[in-house]
């Protein structure tokens, strides 16, 4: 997969809810869950109970941070 090719989904899945897992080392894993609001060239945000939150393109391609999408009613 490519950067390109992850940026589309994101941006496709615009609107609907994300669950994004980022691991920040040292077995420390979060999970977020809030709507794409914004996309970036690179760098994608969430908002998350009222905060927002950034992600790279780069940390989806490595594995280091994973989305999923829950499709909005």
């Amino acid at each position: 997969m490519t950067i390109e090719k992850i940026r589309n989904n994101i941006h496709n899945n615009m609107g609907n809810v994300a669950v994004i897992t980022h691991n920040e080392g040292r077995n420390r894993i979060l999970e977020y869950e809030g709507k794409v609001i914004e996309v970036y060239r690179n760098i994608f945000v969430i908002l998350d109970k009222g905060s927002k939150k950034s992600f790279s393109y780069h940390d989806v391609l490595t594995d280091t941070t994973r989305v999923s999408f829950k499709m909005s009613k």
